[in-house]
């Protein structure tokens, strides 16, 4: 089975879209359900409780986990002198925060199952842009614990795989810049194009 963050939306319903197309079982970990997944467990996962809970019930499943792919995230669009305390909480929280923790919580199984994990991380992680300040500290610290992880499943039969796109034509996106996003392509990537 693939376990996928946030399958209810753009890459990630994507994604689940494909493994559901190739007879792959999809998990989705998010708050609102996928069509695509054969379980959807309900989650939000910026809640310590919602996270352990969620790697009790992957834990008990007895199918095997391929991987768990994280494409949970929000998005921010602040100057320096515009940051608030709350969005910045809750960047931090679903960016990096639960990823972190949900792969703690199932280490020890995604090391039984060889499980591969992939963080959907941004090319904020890469290039920090103006007016994104804790967006991109929050993309840094996901490659920074995605790196760290691959160092310590080394030894193991796990890969650790960073995935960093660009903006895609999402509700994601829509939601966030307060419009539709009406593009030939040259800008924003096709979700489906990039699954």
């Amino acid at each position: 089975m693939i376990i996928i963050t946030g399958a209810s939306d753009g890459l990630g319903r994507e994604l689940a879209k494909l493994y559901q197309m190739q007879g792959t079982g999809v998990v989705n970990i998010s708050r609102r359900e996928c069509e695509f997944a054969k379980v959807n467990i309900s989650a939000d996962l910026t809640r310590i409780e919602d996270i352990n809970s969620t790697a009790k019930q992957i834990s008990d499943m007895s199918d095997k986990i391929t991987a768990l792919i994280n494409c949970i995230g929000v998005w921010g669009e602040e100057s320096i002198g515009d940051m608030s305390e709350a969005e910045t909480d809750i960047l931090l929280a679903t960016n990096i925060k639960a990823p972190m923790l949900l792969i703690s919580r199932l280490i020890g199984r995604i090391k039984d199952d060889k499980a591969d994990v992939v963080n959907v991380i941004s090319t904020a992680g890469l290039k920090g842009n103006k007016d994104h300040m804790a967006y991109a500290a929050s993309k840094w610290g996901e490659r920074g614990f995605t790196e760290a992880l691959r160092s310590e499943l080394k030894d193991t039969e796990s890969r650790v795989i960073s995935f960093y796109p660009g903006g895609m034509k999402t509700k994601f996106f829509e939601k966030n810049l307060g419009e539709d996003i009406t593009d030939d392509g040259t800008y924003w990537m096709d979700p489906a194009s990039v699954a």
